[in-house]
């Protein structure tokens, strides 16, 4: 099984610094994938332009999914 590709905005994180998973486009790519965030999960995140490696972090105090990124990001196909 291929790592989940999810869409990101690189501009919408929490106060923690923390990509918020709660897009449309996001939700979109879960639902297509049948797929539920949880803790831990490694994830590619992307807005079509750049990407990064991301954690699944649980929701903070805004009770939204959120992502760590742990590599990157970098311009898209580079």
């Amino acid at each position: 099984m291929s790592e989940l590709r999810i869409f990101v905005d690189f501009n919408n994180r929490d106060a923690d610094g923390f990509l918020r998973l709660n897009l449309t486009g996001t939700l979109e790519d879960l639902r297509r994938e049948q797929l539920v965030l949880e803790e831990g999960m490694p994830a590619t995140g992307s807005d079509g332009d750049l990407t990064a490696k991301i954690i699944v972090v649980a929701p903070g105090i805004e009770g939204v999914w959120r992502g760590r990124i742990v590599e990157g990001p970098w311009e898209e196909g580079a």
